[in-house]
């Protein structure tokens, strides 16, 4: 019987056979591979657990076309990149007021080059200019949702915010493209 009929079948020994057997060497694949924290890849494991659980008794799942171990894998690695997602877009800005722009900086850094590419994504932004510089902070430093960007900042509609929000990270990537390799920035 597969990990999909014992599920249906409402056996939990399955999957908890199944959540121990691959357990181990998730975490270590995902240390090796992600370098990240055993509790990342633990919280991120058990998240596949149950992401299979759900899918199964939703019926979203009905069969496998590849094994389980890959299956969970897979789920799991995406759980890692959205935990990563979610950690840059806090680590990147640190804390600040959106109206002064300057950033507390950190009186003992543990990594020099974090600090001056910190330092550099801030004045990228800083020289990006209005409207970009609130779209952007509004979306990904107070995570406002597309609707409420619309009505904040007087976009036409979502798509129109969408659009410029994708313009103007094109334009901050090329700002500090400029500021990283020493070109005048205007």
């Amino acid at each position: 019987m597969s990990i999909i009929e014992h599920i249906r079948s409402g056996g939990k020994e399955a999957l908890a056979k199944v959540y121990l057997d691959y357990r181990k060497e998730f975490i270590g694949w995902a240390f090796k591979k992600f370098k990240c924290p055993t509790a990342t890849a633990e919280d991120a494991w058990q998240q596949a657990i149950i992401v299979l659980y759900e899918n199964v008794v939703s019926g979203r799942l009905l069969s496998l076309s590849s094994s389980e171990k890959t299956y969970l894998f897979a789920i799991g690695k995406n759980k890692l990149r959205e935990a990563n997602r979610r950690e840059m877009k806090i680590r990147p800005l640190g804390d600040f007021d959106a109206d002064e722009f300057d950033l507390p900086v950190d009186q003992s850094p543990t990594e020099p080059f974090e600090q001056r590419a910190l330092d550099k994504a801030v004045a990228s932004l800083h020289l990006l200019g209005e409207p970009c510089k609130s779209l952007l902070i509004e979306f990904y430093y107070h995570h406002r949702s597309m609707v409420q960007i619309v009505n904040s900042l007087g976009y036409k509609n979502e798509a129109t915010a969408k659009s410029q929000k994708y313009k103007c990270l094109a334009r901050l990537r090329k700002k500090f493209q400029e500021i990283t390799q020493g070109s005048t920035v205007q």
